[in-house]
């Protein structure tokens, strides 16, 4: 058996390094939310099972608060049904809220852990993702309280 010149193993290495992280070109989902809370929304592709999503938020159900939440996720893209493929996702992270409970210029400010999960749709022939995700929050500063958050949302992946 003979072995491979220098140079060429040395391209060979590298190519299988390189090519699998080229063969992933998603990086960035860019869109917005609907729901409590409405606003945008942005996920940056790690991996294909790993993100960052993030969004700055405004809820307009009777808080008045603007909100900035992110999560680290974890990615399963094993739910079929037909012709139809979805997945889910859950993850960790927190959420930094400034309310406004009695509509003066008195606001709060609310931070705590934060976990979220949902179900996404990559489309097939445009690079779009619909998804549903719920936020469940435990306050620790200002307030100790839990609130729950549910989004529909829209990416466009690049």
């Amino acid at each position: 058996m003979k072995f491979l010149p220098p140079k060429l193993a040395q391209c060979l290495l590298v190519s299988t390094i390189i090519f699998p992280t080229l063969a992933f070109a998603k990086t960035w989902g860019l869109g917005a939310v609907i729901g409590a809370p409405t606003g945008l929304s942005a996920n940056y592709f790690l991996s294909e099972v790993r993100t960052v999503h993030t969004t700055l938020a405004y809820d307009f159900s009777g808080d008045d608060d603007l909100q900035i939440a992110s999560h680290y996720q974890w990615r399963r893209n094993n739910l079929s049904f037909e012709d139809f493929k979805m997945g889910w996702f859950y993850g960790v992270g927190a959420r930094l809220a400034f309310r406004d409970h009695d509509h003066h210029d008195d606001e709060d400010l609310e931070f705590g852990p934060s976990g979220t999960i949902g179900l996404f749709h990559e489309f097939q022939e445009i690079p779009l993702e619909a998804f549903l995700k719920g936020n469940l929050t435990v306050n620790v500063i200002e307030d100790t309280d839990v609130d729950a958050d549910v989004m529909l949302g829209l990416h466009y992946n690049f």
